[in-house]
């Protein structure tokens, strides 16, 4: 798909009409992202010189010393690119427009410099806490990443086999480690700890951007094999979800899936793979079942959600789904023979009648079904509004649901959504706290921690909620936003996945392959509303968001030169 668009763009762009120099410097920078993008995922994601020790430290170290590389040698060709003239036509410069997600990245820059400048904890700012590093630099290199590759990525090589190909086998490692299976000898291995990433946190954080890639290419694409491909990446991928060992997975799944279904109503076939991929999801949890019934042992890691996952659940929905999926292929092959008219009966008509009195039947058979999809849509919302509702009332009076209020998730206390209500509590204890310039701009990027241990009530309750370790985020990235950066900060950073999200939503229309995208972005978001920004799934996120839009802007060249085309 990016290789057609990349052919039609240099038809039409005339990008051979750029001066030497100029397309010499736009080459060197485009060879330069596909270097970075090797490295970044097909390198950086097994990285562990020392196994399980240290290994946040070694790759953050990694990562630093690839972005400062990459800067390096890259920086003159792309200051050289853009201070040299362009010779093409007007509708050249459709491509080097600024978009909303543009002008939210440098908005979100902006005030990153604005908070490093105020900060008291400058050599906390800078990098960041340790074991975490999410410091002001870092920031600047993720947003150095959007950049780079929205402007340079050309499509000429399609990276999306690179990242199936690389999660594929950190998938493949981490499932294998769940069943106690261990094909690479990792220092202080620990049933915390999980294929090449540690922490099951981390894990869960990088399979919140990649899972989405296979899951929606197979719902979208035309190519068998890439069907076929895509469909046994998402069998690993939701099925490692069921055992991975972090609920926020289910959570990012969930959201994925209410996309899918909603997506699934603009074709019939979309509506048959969302189905299977319900069974496959379904089916894997069945499998993995038997295998835990065999050798109980074997899976190292024990939760409700995951007992509830390999239980009847999941296997009712199996037989569902499948009876759906049949009633489905048969109702539409019924549909398709016998209700749509094909373009020969709708010529014989218009030749008897007027065209404009025929009416054009609905060509999807799934349109049929359309009130279903806003049925779905006004039941989870009014579920929402409940669930509120009802833990509001809880919280306030604890026990006035009754038998309901023996369930921990009606009360909102430091226990709820495994200790969130406590992180999240104390996080905005800590932006309460603040002056009026450090609510608008925070008291630094990842200085969460050392301003919070910083003042003594503070500091004696987290000590007193914490005993064993340090609260370093809220364990919510936009209330860490909140903290580190201010009011400002956070709101930037939602409006970069809004703007972009919206956007390929819209360019979605014209080239499906933007959904891979826009699913990304929300897996991430909602992922990390209950969990953190670290150093394996932020560098990624970004890269998404470069490449999706790297996609869009190709688009607009193709559709902006074609426009002036016609207009000449």
């Amino acid at each position: 798909m990016e290789a057609d668009l990349t052919e039609k763009m240099e038809d039409v762009t005339g990008k051979k009409r750029q001066p030497d120099v100029k397309r010499g410097a736009r080459f060197i920078c485009s060879a330069g992202v596909y270097v970075f993008l090797f490295f970044l995922v097909g390198v950086y994601s097994f990285y562990a010189p020392e196994g399980y020790i240290q290994i946040a430290t070694n790759k953050y170290l990694f990562f630093r010393k690839l972005c400062l590389a990459t800067a390096a040698a890259m920086t003159p060709f792309v200051v050289l690119y853009y201070i040299l003239p362009s010779r093409g036509k007007r509708w050249e410069d459709t491509a080097e427009k600024v978009s909303a997600t543009d002008l939210f990245m440098f908005l979100y820059l902006c005030l990153n410099v604005i908070t490093f400048y105020f900060t008291e904890y400058r050599e906390e700012a800078l990098w960041g806490t340790d074991g975490w590093y999410m410091g002001f630099a870092m920031q600047l290199f993720f947003i150095g990443i959007y950049f780079f590759i929205s402007r340079f990525y050309d499509g000429r090589f399609d990276v999306l086999p690179l990242l199936l190909a690389a999660s594929f086998l950190v998938f493949l490692w981490g499932i294998l480690n769940r069943f106690s299976i261990y094909p690479i000898d990792m220092q202080y291995e620990h049933e915390q700890f999980i294929s090449s990433m540690g922490n099951i946190n981390w894990f869960c954080g990088f399979w919140s951007v990649f899972f989405v890639t296979g899951v929606v290419l197979y719902v979208i694409t035309k190519k068998r094999w890439v069907r076929i491909l895509s469909g046994i990446y998402s069998i690993l991928a939701l099925g490692l979800a069921a055992v991975e060992g972090s609920d926020s997975a289910f959570l990012s799944m969930g959201a994925v899936f209410f996309f899918l279904f909603l997506l699934a109503f603009r074709k019939t076939v979309y509506m048959k793979r969302l189905l299977e991929l319900g069974i496959f999801y379904c089916a894997a949890c069945q499998v993995m079942r038997v295998i835990v019934k065999l050798d109980r042992e074997s899976l190292t890691m024990d939760t409700s959600t995951m007992w509830m996952m390999l239980g009847n659940l999941t296997l009712a929905v199996l037989i569902v789904l499948c009876i759906l999926r049949f009633l489905l292929e048969k109702t539409d092959i019924k549909y398709k023979k016998y209700t749509v008219y094909n373009k020969e009966e709708l010529r014989k008509k218009a030749s008897k009648e007027k065209p404009e009195k025929i009416k054009q039947p609905e060509k999807e058979l799934i349109r049929k079904w359309i009130w279903f999809k806003y049925a779905v849509v006004g039941m989870t919302v009014a579920g929402a509004v409940v669930f509120l509702a009802l833990l509001i009332i809880n919280t306030r009076s604890p026990g006035i649901l009754g038998p309901l209020s023996r369930h921990s998730i009606f009360l909102f206390d430091g226990h709820w959504g495994s200790a969130r209500g406590a992180t999240w509590r104390d996080g905005l204890a800590i932006y309460q706290s603040f002056s009026w310039r450090e609510r608008l701009f925070g008291v630094g990027q990842d200085c969460f921690a050392v301003y919070g241990y910083s003042l003594p009530e503070l500091s004696a309750r987290l000590t007193e909620e914490w005993p064993n370790s340090r609260l370093t985020n809220a364990h919510n990235e936009c209330l860490t936003h909140l903290v580190n950066v201010g009011i400002f900060g956070m709101l930037a950073f939602i409006g970069i996945f809004a703007s972009s999200f919206k956007r390929l939503l819209e360019k979605a229309k014209e080239e499906p392959l933007c959904y891979v995208f826009a699913a990304s972005l929300l897996s991430y978001f909602i992922h990390n509303q209950f969990s953190f920004a670290q150093v394996l799934n932020v560098p990624y996120i970004y890269m998404m968001l470069g490449l999706g839009e790297s996609l869009m802007r190709r688009m607009d060249a193709v559709s902006g030169s074609e426009g002036m085309s016609g207009s000449e």
